[in-house]
């Protein structure tokens, strides 16, 4: 979360995403487009660069 900016990381942390959150993947979608993911029971669409600096730029 620290490559994100500061207003992207406190949306996030708004909707519950925060360092050592549980993420799920329930689909990504093609083309790198939008990935949904599932955060203490509630699907939520992010963008794909987003997902990527989530994950540590895997």
């Amino acid at each position: 979360m620290t490559t994100l900016d500061t207003q992207t990381a406190q949306r996030l942390h708004s909707l519950g995403i925060q360092p050592g959150s549980q993420l799920t993947v329930v689909r990504k979608y093609p083309f790198h487009g939008p990935v949904i993911i599932t955060v203490d029971q509630q699907k939520i669409g992010i963008r794909y660069a987003i997902f990527q600096a989530l994950l540590g730029g895997q």
